[in-house]
């Protein structure tokens, strides 16, 4: 058997993070509401005031939760800024946070699709289509295809051959990949959409490889147009 790494049980402190978030979650802690005293919530888990502490500092560190001089520790409300957070993933109102962010997607994407038009070599090309290839096998397997479909924008912002514009795109990676997961999984059971989706990437290769500025930005619009629309017609 291969060498592994030993199984490390939860802090203490980690599952109160944990608890408190599934509370948030569940909306008995809704933003702006006051959260227990230190000594409540050490009654409350059963747990000693010094694993509290420490589970009040990685939700406050992750700009979930914040102190108010004078008045006791709140439920922040989560924005966009707050994203990039792993531990902020999980507490978002899906389908309305990610209509920002595909706000936000199309400001970015629309610039790095026309720049990868411009600039992208034959290692970028070479990249998308691994990605086109890896999401029509997974679409025949029935998955999502997310991983495949993150690898395919991500190619296209490395062709843009701008650091900034990659940093930014690599900064959003973690809920980016979260909301292709919340788009894409509502395209389970449904081939035609999930086609609809490849067949999209694949227009969006060919203008890059033509050298079609406004093309490939005309397909990216179109493409995120239609994530939109989808979005809109899923039910919370």
């Amino acid at each position: 058997m291969r060498e592994v790494k030993p199984i490390r049980r939860k802090k203490v402190s980690e599952e109160v993070v944990e608890e408190i978030k599934r509370l948030i979650e569940q909306g008995e802690l809704p933003s702006d509401s006051k959260l227990p005293s230190e000594k409540e919530l050490s009654d409350i888990f059963g747990v000693g005031r010094s694993s509290i502490r420490e589970a009040l500092s990685m939700l406050a560190a992750a700009r979930i939760i914040e102190t108010r001089q004078g008045e006791g520790t709140f439920v922040r409300k989560v924005d966009l800024s707050d994203y990039i957070h792993p531990l902020v993933l999980s507490i978002v109102a899906k389908k309305e946070q990610t209509l920002h962010l595909l706000e936000t997607r199309k400001i970015i994407e629309l610039g790095t699709v026309e720049l990868a038009a411009l600039r992208a070599d034959e290692q970028d090309l070479k990249e998308m289509k691994k990605a086109l290839l890896d999401f029509e096998h997974q679409l025949e397997m029935g998955e999502a295809g997310v991983e495949a479909d993150f690898a395919f924008h991500r190619a296209v912002a490395i062709a843009s051959k701008n650091p900034i514009l990659i940093q930014v795109f690599d900064n959003l990676s973690p809920v980016l990949k979260q909301s292709l997961d919340y788009t894409l999984y509502q395209n389970i059971g449904n081939l035609e959409k999930r086609r609809s989706v490849l067949q999209e990437h694949k227009q969006i290769l060919v203008c890059v490889e033509k050298r079609d500025l406004q093309g490939a930005v005309a397909c990216m619009r179109q493409h995120l147009e239609n994530v939109r629309q989808k979005l809109l017609a899923l039910k919370e």
